[in-house]
């Protein structure tokens, strides 16, 4: 599935949880670790999610394996 054709988008506040998260990550880019702090935590409460990024590779050590949006990815299932 192609990433642009996701149909809903929604916004997750940063909370004190996600921070704590984020500390374990000191070798990730400061604005990486917000949004894979957020995923971590809805995907760690079973909630569907999918995070979109143009350098998915900033994402490593995170846990989190981000789609991007400009590339055709398939993944096996």
């Amino acid at each position: 599935m192609h990433a642009t054709s996701l149909r809903f988008a929604e916004r997750a506040t940063f909370t004190a949880a996600h921070a704590v998260d984020a500390m374990d990550w000191r070798d990730v880019d400061r604005p990486v670790v917000h949004p894979a702090a957020i995923a971590w935590h809805a995907l760690k409460a079973g909630e569907p999610l999918t995070v979109l990024s143009l350098e998915p590779e900033l994402y490593v050590g995170t846990g989190i394996t981000p789609l991007n949006p400009t590339r055709t990815e398939t993944r096996a299932t």
